[in-house]
């Protein structure tokens, strides 16, 4: 699976909250800190993405800076499915 299917799965997911920018901002947009989604609903997301490409994240990938992009949780599920 590629970084762009999986951000477009990503992409998905957060639409179902509300309006995204553009697919060229979508890698960079820190759907967190914009308020695109809360705490509660960010531990249904961080479910839904492990249910659906099967494996969990670690607590370290939770507290990663790199899970606050849309960009960098592509990467980090890509590390994880190789």
């Amino acid at each position: 699976m590629t970084d762009d299917s999986i951000k477009n799965f990503l992409g998905q997911l957060l639409s179902e909250k509300g309006s995204l920018p553009d697919a060229v901002s979508l890698a960079s947009y820190r759907y967190l800190a914009n308020g695109h989604i809360d705490s509660l609903s960010f531990i249904k997301f961080t479910f839904r993405i492990e249910e659906h490409f099967g494996f969990r994240f670690s607590e370290s990938d939770l507290l990663n800076d790199q899970i606050k992009t849309v960009g960098g949780l592509a990467t980090l599920i890509a590390t994880k499915l190789r």
